[in-house]
């Protein structure tokens, strides 16, 4: 089996170069994706071949689990759904993080030359857009997503100094093609059945889709009863609390600091050495898509790379005086707590630096968001049972998230399941989540391209704590014990896990 992995993960790196730069894997740095047609059919062509070659092997390990979860999930996105010729954003995805993770973490013989490389290779890779995509499946959603990341893409390049004059006019080009020659005319849903197959065949959750909805359901029911019918002016009120624009990064690595300390101090979870941590701005082209930030984990290919960056989107002062109000408020003292131990310790971070240390090279590069995002909601309840929320603020607000978090799963399965239109997505954010307008429509908008991975954050926490009730009634339960021994399956599927190991 050892053979045919490598095979599998070097064909993946060689059709999936950005990919393989993002993981530390640099062998392809100099080299962006091929998203002809010829090359679109290659890479069909490995999935059926990788495909049948794990259905009919007869050694069937969780490696092999995973690795045919992420066959059928590559079937169902890129073949069924047919994401080349109905996602535009993919392109210009591509294009500037193919740039970006050599800029964020360059291997330093070899980055000038592929920083060069990759530039010279956008308006190959915008042309192939414009050839791919077909407006009777391209939905105005995601052009609307697609022309956030073009504006980006253009103030990202204008200020690259290596950024050459025809791959900003391939970018503007690309921009012109969205606008007016695109007739965009189809639908993002991807359909109650290939929704239900990522369900069970991917994330190996033995749910339908209707399940699922009523769980969020009844998980928001619960969860409103336990804030109590004063919550949302308790939520107002916290959100007056905030840094200034200028004290907005280094808020956030103290509040990282000081959970790191609880931890540390409490022995939750063990944090192995060697690790280290940053909190950086976003990069400009990022900005507009991701409005408050984003974590980007160590590279987990990468043995002399051990840095998790925490990236904060700065407060833009050229921004009306009530959208920097509003932005600022998102990052108000109480919400910069819950993000920093959802993100960093001992949430996303330390998970996944124990997935670098511990987990196979299958597991490292394909990582389960059920776990990843699973193991983040969890660590906000670990954190308040442990003693680390000295004020019921705190509480409020982590009983807020996880309500959120429940609508997620009625909004995924509504929007991909149930015809529900964008606009109508946003209200059940904005009526029982307590988002913002503007966040919930922006939160709803990237519903639409990654079905399941919405409720990705409840369905693995769901599946953890089941996997701790089963492990606290065994004799000598020990807490940290039981952490390291779940992170030690790395970033696969909790659902996956064998009930047996606790």
């Amino acid at each position: 089996m050892t053979v045919v992995t490598d095979q599998i993960l070097a064909d993946y790196w060689r059709m999936h170069p950005v990919e393989g730069t993002h993981a530390g894997v640099h062998d392809f740095d100099s080299v962006a994706p091929d998203l002809s047609p010829d090359g679109l059919d290659e890479r069909r062509a490995w999935r059926e071949g990788a495909r049948s070659m794990l259905e009919s092997t007869v050694e069937a390990d969780l490696d092999h689990r995973v690795l045919l979860a992420e066959m059928v999930r590559l079937t169902i996105v890129d073949d069924e759904w047919q994401w080349p010729r109905r996602a535009p954003q993919l392109y210009l995805e591509q294009a500037l993080n193919g740039l970006q993770y050599l800029l964020a973490r360059p291997p330093a013989a070899s980055a000038s030359e592929a920083i060069l490389a990759r530039v010279d290779a956008i308006p190959r890779l915008l042309l192939e857009a414009r050839r791919n995509l077909r407006g009777d499946l391209v939905p105005p959603e995601f052009v609307e997503i697609a022309l956030v990341g073009s504006a980006g893409a253009q103030r990202f390049l204008a200020e690259l100094p290596v950024a050459t004059e025809s791959a900003r006019q391939a970018v503007a080009d690309f921009e012109q093609f969205l606008q007016v020659d695109l007739e965009a005319r189809g639908s993002f849903a991807l359909g109650r059945d290939a929704f239900e197959r990522l369900l069970h065949e991917v994330h190996a959750v033995p749910l339908s889709a209707d399940e699922v909805f009523d769980h969020g359901r009844e998980l928001a029911q619960q969860l409103l009863a336990q804030l109590g019918p004063s919550w949302r002016s308790e939520v107002e009120s916290l959100k007056r609390d905030h840094p200034t624009r200028e004290a907005l990064l280094e808020t956030y690595a103290t509040e990282a600091l000081r959970a790191r300390e609880f931890v540390e101090r409490r022995g939750l979870v063990e944090i192995p050495p060697g690790e280290s941590f940053e909190v950086r701005p976003t990069a400009p082209f990022l900005r507009a898509t991701m409005p408050l930030g984003h974590f980007d984990r160590t590279p987990p290919f990468s043995p002399s790379d051990n840095l998790g960056v925490l990236y904060i989107t700065p407060v833009d002062p050229q921004l009306s005086d009530a959208r920097q109000a509003e932005l600022l408020e998102a990052h108000c003292f109480t919400a910069v707590r819950a993000i920093c131990l959802h993100e960093t310790f001992p949430g996303h971070h330390v998970q996944l630096w124990h997935a670098k240390l511990r987990g196979t090279p299958v597991r490292r590069q394909f990582p389960s968001p059920l776990f990843t995002e699973g193991w983040a909601l969890y660590c906000e309840e670990l954190m308040e049972e442990a003693g680390y929320y000295d004020s019921p603020a705190l509480r409020v607000w982590r009983l807020k998230n996880a309500l959120w978090r429940a609508v997620r799963l009625m909004v995924d399965v509504g929007l991909h399941c149930r015809g529900l239109r964008l606009e109508d997505a946003a209200q059940p954010l904005i009526e029982l989540g307590g988002l913002e307008p503007n966040t919930a429509r922006g939160e709803a908008l990237r519903y639409t391209s990654s079905p399941t991975q919405p409720g990705s954050y409840m369905l693995g926490r769901d599946r953890i704590v089941e996997l701790r009730r089963l492990a606290e009634r065994r004799p000598g339960f020990v807490l940290a014990e039981f952490h390291r021994k779940l992170l030690g399956f790395s970033s696969i599927s909790p659902a996956l896990i064998p009930e047996s190991e606790f």
